[in-house]
């Protein structure tokens, strides 16, 4: 393998972590989505639930209470994920670009080395057959003679 093949491996090595980093800081940022939105049911249901008793109307606004400090917590953490996904994203793009840089050099590496083989090869059959065409004109020399 050459050292551009080396590269290849590396930077495609490190793009793939990045790929994981970034799958699981959108599955992070999922599962918080579905928190907030279970949160937002669940206190839906206890409103309802409040209204139908005297006892859940006093304990109601301590739930609220909680729930609300519960849903700015999600917010803050969902805002935060969205940030560090942009920049995960970004690193994707990045590490991607580096990736495509080196594949590129080496199948221009690899296409130049193939043209070199390809032209030595040539050569080769040229003198060959030079070679076989001056020996067949020796030949017809020597029966002539």
């Amino acid at each position: 393998m050459t050292a551009l093949g080396s590269l290849v491996r590396v930077h495609t090595w490190a793009l793939d972590e990045k790929r994981q980093t970034l799958g699981g800081l959108e599955a992070m940022a999922e599962k918080l989505g579905d928190d907030l939105e279970n949160l937002e049911a669940e206190l839906r249901r206890e409103q309802t639930a409040a209204t139908g008793s005297i006892e859940g109307t006093i304990a109601f606004p301590a739930f609220v209470a909680a729930a609300l400090e519960r849903r700015k917590r999600l917010r803050l953490s969902i805002a935060n994920l969205d940030l560090a996904i942009e920049a995960a994203r970004e690193e994707v793009r990045e590490a991607y670009l580096e990736v495509k840089k080196y594949e590129l050099a080496r199948d221009n590496q690899e296409r130049r080395e193939r043209e070199r083989l390809a032209l030595r090869e040539r050569k080769a059959l040229d003198e060959l057959g030079a070679t076989l065409h001056r020996r067949k004109k020796m030949d017809q020399g020597d029966s002539e003679g």
